[in-house]
């Protein structure tokens, strides 16, 4: 097994910094013709713990030091000077490992969107054969890596939420994942039986015995390293040790939406003025590194639920214990379910081509601002605007790896996105009053019924508006401007470097991003094997 194996001053083809959704991918796919001899590092540990595995498990992950980065955000005053907290996954699978395991794809207006910045080869038909190649449907296709499974068993509130929706007006789909992305469905899941199967658990699972691919966890790269433009290695600090490890071949980046782009900055490669200020030698003056932040704000409406059978009543105490058995038993219960059971995609405005707008559901309620479940029981409608127009940036304040950059989202800053989520909250509300819901609904408890006016609405969504998870944008892919990378990934103006991960993404999809950073790194892995052959 390639896993943990001393590493000492060695060379490999490929290097992969950064062991999350799209390392693994990439770990899986470069080392399978054994052609190859690959390096995967990731910063954090084995996705050894139990609550990894178990899908309800993700909610005692997210603020775990040894598991997440547990990065947050500079206090932003479009959110009422808050601090908002970006919980990234730090072991084997990154966040794929953390997250809720909803799985969305990309639709067909972001990728409009994209080659109209340039970025060719990146279609919707050129992505769907990817999405096929990728995905074992409710166990259909036992060959393929990922499993994407239909829940368990739908909560009755969240068979009631769907309902509500047909009784708004909205279309109810068989699927999220269709070609049409407007109407309700149920989300799919990256679960297989009772444990989650994020790209850790079914990529990296299959690959990790290869003798061409090793793996060293707790490692921490601190920079890429240069000959003129040419990346040749990486610096990395491993069990306290520094090491170099060269590259034949390529380096490939998949730190994440954050970590990436202070990677390069930290390498030399980002905004001059700003690597002056720290001493860092400017191996190339790239504005874009870091800019172009883009992530969803969520802002949830809750409802106290009568009678019990919520999440929140069934984790903990005596009922708790009884969920216990009934997974243990028949991997069945509440136990198997992630962070949302369904969604509606709408549009704010009628006139526009495609929904801009998500509506989460979840048979839980949450402490505000926080993922913490409350006591009593409640339903949510989490909602967001699935295009922002409000960017941000990932700025290193330190040469130190290990300090979190600076995070800047700017969430609302920009008038359009506040108008949107405005028609979504309301809609939100509309559909916590058709009869479906509200026959279990007793009352609004956020933000409350006395929140009517379009103010209110967005103070109420300033003050307790979460991030969605889903950044991406940092090191943007395009054909010109400050765009990071080209359509083939390559960091532009450098040899030898790539960038596989959400960063590359010019915005955001209009759901979830675990699935579309699944879909860029086999997209990256077939790009990177062809040109070997020229």
């Amino acid at each position: 097994m390639g896993i943990q194996s001393p590493l000492a001053q060695q060379e490999v083809d490929y290097l992969i910094v950064g062991g999350g959704s799209a390392g693994c991918v990439l770990a899986d796919r470069l080392s399978e013709n054994g052609k190859f001899e690959v390096l995967l590092l990731e910063a954090g540990p084995r996705d050894r713990s139990p609550f990894i595995h178990i899908p309800a498990g993700f909610l005692s992950l997210l603020d775990n030091p040894n598991l997440s980065w547990r990065y947050g955000s500079e206090p932003q005053a479009s959110s009422n000077g808050r601090v908002i907290a970006y919980p990234q996954g730090k072991m084997l699978g990154g966040t794929g490992s953390l997250n809720g395991m909803l799985y969305v794809r990309s639709a067909q207006a972001e990728h409009k969107r994209w080659l109209e910045e340039g970025c060719e080869g990146w279609s919707f038909d050129d992505v769907l054969p990817i999405y096929d190649r990728l995905e074992n449907i409710d166990g259909a296709a036992p060959h393929k890596r990922m499993p994407v499974s239909s829940f368990v068993k739908q909560h009755y509130l969240s068979s009631a939420f769907l309902q509500a929706c047909g009784q708004a007006g909205l279309m109810v789909r068989d699927t999220l994942n269709g070609v049409e992305r407007e109407g309700a469905a149920a989300f799919h899941q990256n679960r297989q039986g009772r444990f989650r199967m994020g790209p850790a658990q079914t990529y990296l699972r299959i690959a990790r015995a290869r003798l061409n691919l090793r793996i060293k966890t707790n490692a921490l790269a601190q920079r890429i390293v240069f000959e003129g433009t040419r990346a040749v290695g990486a610096q990395v600090l491993c069990d306290g040790q520094t090491l170099y490890v060269k590259a034949r071949k390529e380096i490939i980046i998949s730190c994440g939406s954050i970590r990436s782009p202070q990677l390069l900055q930290l390498s030399g490669v980002g905004p001059a003025k700003l690597l002056d200020s720290l001493g860092i030698p400017v191996v190339l003056d790239q504005a874009g590194v870091g800019q172009n932040l883009q992530d969803h704000y969520s802002v949830r409406l809750t409802q106290r639920v009568s009678g019990t059978g919520t999440l929140n009543e069934r984790t903990r105490g005596i009922a708790l214990a009884s969920e216990l058995l009934n997974y243990v038993a028949r991997g069945r219960g509440v136990l198997t379910m992630g962070a949302s059971s369904c969604a509606a995609f709408a549009k704010s405005t009628p006139t526009l081509d495609a929904p801009d707008l998500q509506l989460s559901f979840a048979p839980a309620s949450f402490e505000p601002g926080t993922y913490q479940l409350e006591r009593q029981g409640g339903m949510t409608i989490s909602v967001y605007q699935s295009y922002p127009q409000s960017k941000g940036s990932v700025l290193i304040c330190s040469t130190d790896p290990a300090q979190m950059p600076s995070i800047q989202p700017n969430y609302l800053s920009e008038a359009g996105d506040c108008s949107a989520l405005l028609t979504g909250l309301r809609l939100a509300r509309e559909i916590f009053s058709m009869p479906a819901l509200r026959r279990w609904g007793i009352e609004e408890t956020l933000p409350g019924t006395a929140t009517q006016s379009d103010a209110q609405w967005i103070d109420y969504a300033r003050e307790k508006g979460v991030s969605g998870y889903h950044l991406v944008g940092t090191c943007r892919m395009g054909a010109s401007g400050n765009a990071v990378v080209d359509p083939q990934l390559r960091v532009r103006g450098l040899q030898g470097l790539r960038v596989v991960d959400a960063s590359i993404l010019p915005s955001c999809t209009s759901g979830n991003s675990n699935a579309p950073t699944l879909m860029v790194a086999e997209k990256g892995a077939d790009m990177i094997l062809a040109s070997t052959h020229h």
